[in-house]
């Protein structure tokens, strides 16, 4: 029912506010704020649409505690905002723009949309329909994966299933993707569009099972890299059962060594993690972070294919270091650039890190929220966020 209220000496209903002083309410609030505003009513959406808006898009971080809860903090206003959903039964995967991809206890996969109270729910993991593989569920948090060709069969468990999650609102598209991360790991990965009811396969390259890392881009095409230096790309846009030939090895690349040319203090308790990234023009990226535990300095280097490869470059693609991004920035938890604007917050040849490993989730990890300079190779954390169990960097819609 909607409720009566007082605006000057009129009695009206929330749907009714003049929009005049609805935009008068919403050119002053924060971001969150206006967000949780905008679902009152289909006339107060329509009304923040046609509103003229403070400038505001700065990327966000979500904060996990070890207590469960779930709060959002904002670093262009310095402030914490508790979620007014219960999201602590939920595992967060993956995210695009304002919606997460997310496990609840009974192993249901679902995409919820931070800001508001819409879901969508997606197929069970166990109605995935594979050439080689079939899962079937033995428990609320286990599965059995029965191979075709072999009279053997392994176990999988919730808490080893890593995500990828690409929302277009617009048009009102998605695509998922997920699997099991463990010694008994598929090489193969499974994934869903908007109107399908149940998970296909998508085979990996033979001997690239072992993956350290992924990037899902518009949701056309997935970036895989692994322990063994090789590089693929996926294309999801083929029909099912169909191979295409796009699904090839880009490359073998030789991963730098540790930098020279930077004073860094390295120590027993200094180590280097590896990550992929893609650019908005499709361009690949090598992203290479040092820390110590020490010191806790991180400082994260760019490299790329190299552009003029000598002819000794056959089976092993030598790497070059970028150092520019231009208008772009990094946000590594996606794998992705986006276009950087210093009036919405998104700082310029930047990195947007928390953590490196969310694909091989090793245990030495733990989030360091920070955004480095790649031009002065300077690093700004924020102060404050602590008792976290995990953090990401998204950029709401």
């Amino acid at each position: 029912m909607d409720t009566l209220i007082l605006v000057g000496s009129m009695v009206t209903l929330w749907s009714e506010i003049p929009m005049d002083i609805l935009r008068s309410v919403f050119e002053r609030l924060s971001f969150v704020d206006l967000h949780r505003a905008k679902i009152v009513c289909s006339h107060w959406y329509s009304c923040s649409k046609q509103s003229f808006l403070r400038k505001t898009r700065s990327p966000l971080v979500i904060l996990f505690s070890d207590d469960g809860d779930c709060t959002l903090y904002n670093p262009e206003e310095a402030r914490v905002y508790k979620s007014k959903r219960d999201l602590s039964r939920y595992r967060f995967l993956a995210n695009s723009g304002n919606w997460f991809l997310v496990l609840d206890p009974r192993s249901n996969l679902y995409i919820i949309d931070l800001f508001s109270e819409k879901k969508i729910d997606l197929p069970p993991l166990d109605s995935f329909k594979g050439y080689k593989y079939n899962l079937k569920k033995v428990g609320a948090r286990k599965f059995k994966e029965l191979v075709s060709e072999y009279p053997t069969s392994f176990h999988h468990h919730a808490k080893d299933l890593r995500g990828l999650l690409w929302v277009d609102e617009k048009k009102e598209e998605y695509v998922v993707v997920w699997y099991f991360r463990n010694k008994y790991t598929m090489d193969s990965l499974a994934f869903c569009k908007n109107g399908e009811d149940h998970y296909r396969e998508m085979p990996t390259h033979y001997g690239l099972h072992d993956i350290s890392d992924m990037v899902l881009q518009r949701g056309d095409h997935i970036y895989l890299s692994t322990s063994c230096k090789y590089l693929q790309k996926l294309d999801l846009s083929r029909q099912e059962g169909i191979r295409t030939k796009n699904d090839d090895i880009i490359s073998r690349y030789h991963l730098p060594c540790r930098p020279t040319n930077y004073k860094l203090v390295y120590d027993a308790k200094c180590w280097c993690s590896y990550n992929i990234a893609v650019t908005s023009s499709g361009e690949v990226l090598f992203v290479l972070s040092i820390f110590s535990q020490s010191t806790r300095r991180r400082i994260f280097f760019l490299y790329k294919e190299d552009p003029n490869p000598s002819p000794s470059e056959v089976i092993y693609k030598n790497l070059v270091e970028v150092d520019s991004l231009g208008d772009e920035a990094l946000l590594l938890d996606l794998g992705i650039t986006v276009p950087a604007d210093s009036d919405l917050g998104i700082e310029p040849n930047s990195i947007y890190f928390t953590r490196h490993d969310r694909v091989a989730n090793q245990k030495r990890s733990s989030p360091d929220i920070c955004v480095f300079n790649i031009v002065t190779k300077t690093l700004k954390r924020f102060p404050g966020l602590s008792s976290l169990k995990d953090a990401r960097w998204f950029l709401p819609s």
